[in-house]
Parts: structure tokens; sequence; C-alpha cells
């Protein structure tokens, strides 16, 4: 299922058919079209996602296999005598939006950091502290909280174009 929306680049509207535009999450869409219309340029930004994905990882020393196997984000694929596979759990997603510029912001949203000046971001774990997997209605509900945090911080901050 796609969860786009696309806005346009003239307008900072969202459209259905645009001719120049840029493909964003349609639960974040509406942040990014405030940031661009106060002139804070967006480059990419993601609303958080609770997948489910793995890497594959491969050719992994023999000896760290009984301390993966007890890690609830790794599945062992094959064992060999010196050598195993496996695949490791992506524990979390990332709420951001990356700036085409740095931005002198008078804040920055609560939760989230400013990293290199022009990324914005707040990570939302999928395992507690203590290795044990978060409810998916528990990891939504703070993939929205942090969305609209995100939001409101747009919609307080100043317009870059009226200085």
């Amino acid at each position: 299922m796609n969860n786009s929306v696309y806005i346009d680049l003239n307008s900072w509207e969202i459209c259905a058919n645009p001719k120049g535009f840029i493909p964003v999450d349609a639960d974040i869409a509406k942040t990014i079209l405030l940031l661009n219309k106060k002139g804070y340029i967006t480059k990419s930004s993601c609303a958080g996602h609770h997948d489910i994905k793995f890497i594959d990882m491969d050719g992994a020393d023999i000896a760290n296999l009984a301390e993966l196997e007890k890690d609830p984000e790794i599945i062992v694929k094959e064992i060999r005598d010196t050598e195993f596979d496996y695949w490791k759990e992506i524990g979390g997603s990332v709420i951001y939006v990356v700036f085409n510029d740095c931005y002198d912001f008078p804040n920055i949203p609560d939760g989230f950091t400013l990293e290199d000046g022009n990324y914005l971001s707040h990570k939302v774990n999928f395992y507690d502290h203590d290795k044990k997997r978060i409810a998916i209605p528990l990891i939504n509900k703070e993939i929205k909280k942090y969305n609209k945090i995100l939001y409101e911080w747009a919609n307080n901050l100043p317009n870059i174009k009226e200085g």
C-alpha cells in the first residue's frame, strides 16, 4: 500500500497529478507543507512506520552464536562449523525531516534532536530496555504523538520570509 501524497514544488500544496513534486508520507505531509511555506525548505522526511524488516548478516563468527541466540531481534538462518548466518530485525523507526540548509531554529520539538544543523529526528524503538517487544498499538501511538508534536512545532515557527 502506498501511503505517499505529493506536494507541488511551486505552490507547496498537496496535489493529485503534479508536474514538479516531492513524495511525502501522508502522516507528515501537513508538517512539510508548513515548513516549506514558512521558508524552511526540506529535502526529505519520514513520518515513521511500524515495519518489520531484517538485515541479512552472513559469515558471523561461531563464537558469537550463543550470545546472539538470546537476542529477540535475531533469527539464526544457518549454522556451519566456524560461522553462521542470521537475520537481525531493524528494531525501530525514525520520524525525521532533512532540511536543505541549516536554519537558526528558536527551539526544537520536544523529544527530537537536531544533528548537523539540518537533520531533525525522533527515534521510535520497537523494544524496551529489557529487550521486550513493545506492543504494536503502543508503537503506533508514539509515532502519532511525535508527528503531532512536530506539526505543532512547525506551526509555531516564525516565517523566515517575513524575517
